[in-house]
């Protein structure tokens, strides 16, 4: 069972991501813009960050930056969600590669199956002390 913050504020996303991991056996604590998710990682550690990009109060790259700053949360895999179009996932990618993520997800592009089956991959190769930053995705 791992711990996994899940930063999104799409309701219906939320809770579909919400109920595959937990039928997987995971804790999903969950934030609905980049400030609560800020918020939350001031008391509850998290194994995994599944973290939109366009979101109110603080959008996911600002919150990532936040993230990577601070010594004790800065080696929390990153998995970045987004549905922006391809010229910004083109550039949104080579930014999330400099900033460190783990993957970088197209919501579209992935039904919650595959979403949590990545996590989990993400979550098992940082457990096993591989640097998992794979290439983020490209678009399909």
């Amino acid at each position: 069972m791992a711990k996994i913050l899940l930063v999104e504020d799409d309701a219906i996303l939320v809770e579909m991501y919400q109920a595959k991991f937990e039928l997987e056996g995971h804790q999903v604590q969950i934030a609905v813009n980049g400030e609560e998710c800020l918020n939350i990682l001031k008391e509850f550690q998290p194994e995994l960050i599944l973290l939109d990009i366009l979101m109110p109060k603080l959008n996911g790259f600002h919150v990532l930056k936040e993230i990577k700053k601070q010594p004790s949360l800065r080696q929390i895999p990153v998995i970045l969600l987004t549905n922006l179009g391809q010229a910004e996932v083109d550039m949104n990618q080579e930014l999330a590669k400099a900033l460190g993520v783990s993957d970088y997800l197209i919501k579209s592009h992935h039904t919650p199956d595959e979403v949590v089956s990545k996590a989990v991959k993400v979550l098992k190769h940082h457990k096993s002390g591989t640097d998992h930053h794979s290439a983020p995705e490209e678009g399909k």
